[in-house]
């Protein structure tokens, strides 16, 4: 396992040291909040950008919303069928 130091302000180490004993474990904690936090907001932004890609895609069809969503349970419904998770 890798090692990591930190340099800290008095201010936050007098905060730290009123913590419960384990501060390693603390401090890993909030570093893996922080990492699925920066994951969640990357996977918001990537949707966002592929949302408004489609949007670009789409906006001269001429299919209305039940046609689209039709034809999406088809897909779905073929794809489920080829990987063998529905007969």
């Amino acid at each position: 396992m890798a090692e990591l130091r930190l340099k800290i302000s008095e201010e936050l180490e007098e905060e730290i040291e009123k913590l419960p004993a384990d501060k390693s474990k603390f401090a890993l904690e909030a570093i893996e909040e922080r990492l699925t936090e920066l994951k969640l907001e990357r996977s918001k932004a990537f949707r966002k950008l592929l949302l408004s890609v489609f949007n670009r895609m789409t906006e001269n069809s001429k299919l209305s919303d039940e046609d689209c969503l039709r034809l999406g349970r088809e897909v779905n419904e073929d794809l489920a069928r080829r990987y063998g998770l529905v007969k």
